[in-house]
């Protein structure tokens, strides 16, 4: 199944400033949440993000910061998944860690019907063994599947006649 753009939410969870530290190339994944979270800015898809216990861990890094919208909510938690209630039929997950946070937030919203999309090139852990077993566990469950960012860019857009296709795509260097 395509990723449906109207019926999508573009979840970033805990890109927080003591957990992107601790991040092996922390700006390739993070380029790349910037890329979803511009693209959802322009096509209007709503954004979601989570702070796991900000006031150890630190709020949501300035360059995410700097993009979000109007429409954008954050939400503090202290449990490792994001609240579920209110999120659009597809939900598209970046973020860190991908076993910890990512993992269970992605499965409760599988178990809860949800169509989620696991972006592998927007999430990150510690430690290489980590991210690569999630991504193992997360690709076996039947309601979740693993993408690129650009698979979400470009499903979201469908045509290159859509109207926002050249701005979109110059998101993509």
């Amino acid at each position: 199944m395509l990723i449906e753009k109207d019926k999508s939410s573009l979840i970033i969870i805990d890109v927080q400033e003591k957990l992107v530290s601790a991040m092996p190339k922390p700006y390739k994944f993070i380029d790349n949440i910037i890329k979803l979270q511009k693209a959802a800015n322009i096509l209007r898809v709503p954004c979601i993000f989570s702070e796991q216990y900000p006031k150890g861990l630190g709020k949501t890094i300035n360059k995410i910061k700097e993009n979000m919208s109007y429409k954008n909510s954050i939400i503090e938690k202290t449990d490792f998944s994001v609240p579920i209630a209110n999120l659009s039929e597809h939900c598209i997950i970046c973020g860190i860690e991908a076993h910890v946070c990512v993992l269970q937030t992605a499965i409760e919203l599988a178990d809860n019907k949800k169509k989620v999309y696991v972006v592998q090139d927007a999430v990150s852990s510690r430690y290489e063994k980590d991210y690569l077993t999630a991504l193992s566990r997360l690709d076996k469950h039947p309601n979740i599947q693993i993408v690129s960012c650009e698979m979400v860019l470009f499903e979201w857009l469908r045509s290159s006649e859509h109207p926002e296709f050249k701005t979109i795509s110059q998101l993509i260097k």
